[in-house]
């Protein structure tokens, strides 16, 4: 079985995600300038779940050298959903075959410009990883009750198109030694998951 879809934690978290297909125009851009752009937040179990996460190289024209999720624009004429795995085919070498997605998160404005929307999907733990080293510098493997925690959830408040919004940093492996600093959307995906997942009464 390539995918744990009866494991109990799956089956939270499907819970709390809107249907992989769009049934409204959330995910379109309102605002001038802005394209639509989609993301996964790619979840493997090994020893136990874990998220996948990349490094962006240093020569990157945007977002040089931060952590991210699989993603990037969608294309003219594909969804969401298969831009989201697109991209991580194209990121990370894991094709279609071997993700499966759960479901999204709420649609949102990325200060790059970008309508995102994020999903969340299972990658087959047989899968190769192979990275596009043109985009990504390096990968690792975060253990999800990490972002279940929020010892690690350390806050910061930003001003954001003329409000100040609080947000949480997720350094890994810990604050005094943050070797992955898990900041900005990616960071925010992850906290928008462990809210619904609180909501739900799976963490406290």
């Amino acid at each position: 079985m390539k995918f744990s879809l009866d494991d109990p934690l799956i089956a939270q978290i499907r819970k709390v995600l809107q249907s992989v297909d769009m049934d409204d125009d959330s995910h379109i851009p309102k605002r001038n300038g802005h394209r639509p752009a989609s993301v996964l937040v790619p979840l493997v179990k090994r020893d136990e779940w874990r998220v996948l996460l990349t490094r962006r190289p240093m020569h990157m024209s945007t977002h040089a050298g931060q952590i991210a999720f699989p993603g990037g624009r969608t294309e003219l004429g594909e969804t969401p959903a298969q831009g989201a795995v697109r991209e991580t085919g194209e990121e990370v070498g894991v094709g279609a075959g071997d993700v499966h997605l759960l479901g999204r998160l709420a649609s949102f404005n990325a200060v790059s410009d970008f309508r995102v929307t994020p999903f969340v999907g299972i990658l087959n733990p047989h899968a190769e990883i192979i990275p596009c080293r043109d985009e990504v510098e390096e990968v690792t493997e975060i253990p999800f009750s990490f972002f279940m925690d929020k010892a690690n959830h350390v806050p910061r408040t930003v001003e954001f198109e003329g409000n100040m919004l609080k947000l949480y940093d997720m350094p890994w492996p810990s604050t005094q030694n943050p070797h992955w600093h898990i900041w900005g959307m990616t960071a925010m995906m992850m906290y928008r998951l462990y809210e619904g997942l609180v909501y739900e009464g799976l963490y406290s």
